[in-house]
């Protein structure tokens, strides 16, 4: 023993410095290898992009995204659901079919509010020359009981986004300023990164920019006529307006591993009733038990009409029945195999709810339908299906250019909910049993 002991001490200082540090590095290694269940696991951890690897409180190896543009959901019975914002736009074919706007901008009110114009502009702060200008009788035009007025494009540019906001929340009350009624809205972002990977020239995004407002707390666009003027040519016409389609939707993943509850996720998107099962359950039990596949597209958990609509916009197809499907459609077919044209009737779509749902309060679940209501009337303006965590499934406008998509709930309610003066109420069906399980 004196022997061994003699020649560890033997062994010169900075050796044994080296010694140290690497007992402590295996060390190191081996515990992080005994929390992790298996080697394929620590491979994923190790290799994962774009996503680095940390070690939370309690010494448990986990994944958190370096990318802002991807996050988990708040995992739950619906498993852990890996987020990603893309953007989608209209098809080439689809702008091409629609007539591109004047570009001359143009502002329309009611012959029978010319008494309230100049106070509205005094308001917002206009110039007195501008406001002269204006309303001079010489640069009106009245026509079917409006007033059409039109802004110099330099005047136009000049205008603050406060006092566009409040110019802006009155035009949006008549139809003639379609798109002051319809904005463009650039959700939970700026403007320079919603349109970064378009195709816009950086001069065009920095007069969308320069003549944005604030609608609630999302920024609106609604001068597309003005911004036509910066056009090089017909093509870079059609490219601006196709880029205005631009919508952010998330791309979901649901990853799964040998941990993953299986029967839990299973009954959680089968409505525990055992919707679509046979065919959820073995493409889930198929991912975990492949190498080098971690997860599925959340699609592959949905409705086979869900799955054919998803990220897609609306061909003319569609409007065979006179109108074009919208956000009630939508949410109300959520689980028909082929959907039920008669709920482009609204008053036959509000009968379907009131006789097959009854209101829920949160937590949502799969398959509930969220009603943005107003308070006042308690009309419904806007309807989703929830799907996890605060995730729906919306069609944001009956029209062409709006597509369906997966969004967050909140980014839903700064659309539809900027006034103030609405609630969003849950309807859960009655019956899950009446859901169809052919899909």
């Amino acid at each position: 023993m004196n022997d061994k002991l003699r020649q560890v001490q033997s062994i010169p200082n900075s050796m044994r410095f080296c010694f140290v540090a690497l007992a402590s590095s295996l060390l190191f290694v081996s515990n992080l290898a005994a929390q992790i269940s298996d080697l394929s696991d620590l491979r994923k951890l190790l290799v994962q992009d774009p996503q680095k690897v940390s070690l939370a409180g309690d010494g448990t190896a986990t994944a958190t995204p370096s990318n802002p543009n991807v996050f988990f959901a708040t995992p739950g019975p619906w498993g852990r659901l890996r987020c990603a914002y893309i953007y989608l736009e209209a098809p080439k074919s689809l702008v091409d079919s629609f007539p591109l706007p004047n570009t001359k901008p143009r502002w329309s009110f009611p012959e029978e509010a010319l008494p309230e114009i100049e106070p509205l502009f005094e308001r917002a702060g206009l110039s007195e020359a501008l406001i002269t200008l204006l309303l001079s009788e010489r640069n009106l035009v009245r026509e079917n009981g409006f007033i059409h007025l039109f802004p110099p494009l330099p005047d136009l540019e000049g205008i603050p986004p406060a006092a566009r906001t409040i110019i802006y929340t009155e035009l949006s009350k008549y139809q003639p300023n379609e798109f002051h009624v319809d904005p463009v809205l650039i959700v939970g972002q700026t403007v320079r990164e919603w349109y970064r990977t378009s195709k816009l020239r950086p001069e065009i995004v920095a007069k969308v920019e320069q003549m944005s407002y604030l609608r609630g707390e999302t920024t609106a666009f609604s001068d597309i006529s003005a911004v036509l003027n910066y056009a090089q040519s017909d093509s870079e016409a059609r490219t601006i307006f196709k880029a205005f389609t631009r919508t952010r939707a998330l791309m979901i993943k649901v990853e799964v591993d040998h941990n993953t509850n299986v029967e839990e996720l299973v009954n959680y998107w089968t409505l525990g009733i055992g919707l679509r099962r046979k065919d959820v359950e073995p493409l889930v039990q198929s991912i975990i038990d492949t190498d080098g596949i971690e997860a599925l597209p959340l699609s592959h958990m949905l409705p086979a009409l869900v799955r054919k609509l998803m990220y897609t916009y609306p061909g003319l197809d569609l409007a065979k029945h006179g109108m074009l499907p919208d956000c009630h459609w939508t949410s109300l077919n959520f689980f028909n195999y082929e959907p039920h044209e008669y709920l482009l009737d609204s008053r036959l779509a509000t009968s379907a709810v009131l006789e097959n749902f009854e209101p829920v309060e949160p937590p949502y679940k799969y398959g509930d339908v969220l009603f943005f209501l107003s308070t006042t009337t308690g009309d419904a303006f806007h309807s989703c299906v929830h799907l996890a965590d605060g995730i729906v499934f919306t069609k944001n406008g009956r029209n062409l250019l709006s597509p369906w998509v997966l969004m967050r709930l909140e980014d839903v309610k700064k659309i539809y909910l900027y006034k103030g003066d609405g609630r969003v109420q849950g309807f859960r069906r009655k019956d899950p049993n009446q859901s169809l399980p052919s899909q």
